[in-house]
């Protein structure tokens, strides 16, 4: 039987391919680095950094394995939004984070980061569902949605941090560099 975390792995390691030519391994590094040394959200207020820390955690939780909060996935988000999107795709994705939270008041009477468990998945797999008319009735920008970029940065955060190679897809690092340029 093929579980949401198998599903979400083989989906990551697609999707990661095309993700490596526009972000190398040394660009994809310093962000991580950026990301672990991380004192307080830079692209992120408090509030809507919790509300992608809750998200993403419900979009990979914590079972056997590490999930998003343990690989510091919010902290990753954060960088790329700082570092690496334009005003215009940050400003979309922080008004879709506040309307999550409305949505979720309307819903629960509460803020999304309040909502229980089970509020919470259900308010993202509303979402997901609207996400996927979107892309199946082939709607401009549905990859730029706003909660097409949070899970593509969640899977991506995740499966590129050390809980997520080491602990989820069991890749043995091997200590060192490689320098494919180095003289011979």
């Amino acid at each position: 039987m093929t579980t949401r975390r198998d599903a979400i792995r083989a989906l990551a390691a697609i999707a990661a391919l095309p993700l490596v030519e526009r972000l190398g391994a040394t660009e994809l590094e310093d962000v991580w680095r950026r990301a672990n040394t991380l004192a307080a959200p830079r692209a992120l207020t408090g509030a809507e950094y919790q509300i992608v820390v809750h998200a993403a955690e419900r979009i990979i939780p914590r079972t056997t394995t590490p999930g998003a909060t343990d690989a510091r996935v919010a902290d990753f988000i954060d960088v790329m939004l700082a570092d690496w999107y334009d005003a215009p795709d940050r400003a979309r994705f922080k008004t879709g984070l506040g309307a999550l939270d409305d949505s979720a008041i309307t819903l629960t009477g509460r803020r999304f980061v309040l909502a229980d468990e089970r509020q919470q998945i259900k308010l993202l797999e509303t979402l997901d569902r609207e996400l996927s008319v979107r892309r199946q009735t082939r709607e401009a920008g549905a990859d730029d949605h706003w909660f097409a970029v949070l899970k593509h940065l969640t899977i991506w955060g995740y499966y590129t941090s050390r809980p997520g190679i080491v602990e989820e897809l069991r890749v043995q690092l091997v200590p060192g560099r490689y320098d494919g340029n180095a003289r011979y």
